[in-house]
């Protein structure tokens, strides 16, 4: 099964947005939010988790070609 991957928007009374990732490893969290922090405005702060330091998962497999 799969891991869960949640990104969760949270908008502040004071007009910010923050965006608050679970279960994506390494830089892919900034890959996931790239589009939505381009359309929301500019960057002012990014805090890095635990996840962000740890290596994302690689997917294992063989490819043929026919």
């Amino acid at each position: 099964m799969a891991e869960k991957i949640e990104i969760e928007i949270v908008f502040t009374p004071e007009g910010e947005v923050r965006f608050e990732t679970r279960g994506l490893k390494g830089k892919t969290c900034l890959d996931e939010t790239a589009a939505l922090e381009k359309a929301l405005g500019t960057v002012t702060e990014r805090t890095k988790t635990s996840e962000y330091y740890q290596q994302p998962a690689t997917i294992k497999g063989t490819t043929r070609q026919g």
